[in-house]
């Protein structure tokens, strides 16, 4: 992804962090699904492609919303996990699909998430909270 110069705007920070599709497909896999190797990325059902994938990952990584550990023994254990400031976009991302859910007739309604996410938010999110206790303030 093409860097800016700094910017003094806010959008325009958070868009050239996570501003692309890619980035936030990520984020809702890592917050929202837990996953944590890139094999469980590739997985998704939007068939992210490799290069695209290992790009988007850095980024992340670099941005400080996810921490990379290196697998021991091979590179397939490499593991990303989200930082506190990567936690602490629960409420965009559930603005987004609060969003996504008002206007995309083909949401399917039958998902679990998407039921909480309408009936119970907070519970929802203090839920996938829990995935990360082990996340001290990494900001």
């Amino acid at each position: 992804m093409k860097k800016r110069t700094s910017t003094v705007c806010p959008i325009v920070y958070a868009l050239d962090i996570w501003g692309d599709p890619w980035s936030l497909v990520i984020l809702r896999d890592v917050l929202i699904h837990n996953k944590r190797y890139y094999r469980e990325f590739l997985g998704s059902v939007e068939h992210i492609s490799t290069n695209i994938l290992s790009a988007r990952l850095q980024t992340l990584v670099d941005s400080g919303l996810l921490i990379r550990t290196e697998g021991e023994s091979n590179r397939a254990q490499t593991m990303y996990r989200p930082t506190q400031k990567a936690l602490e976009l629960f409420p965009v991302i559930f603005s987004i699909m609060h969003w996504g859910l008002k206007y995309n007739p083909h949401t399917d309604m039958t998902i679990p998430i998407m039921q909480e996410l309408i009936t119970n938010e907070k519970g929802l999110e203090l839920r996938l909270l829990q995935n990360f206790d082990d996340i001290k303030d990494t900001v």
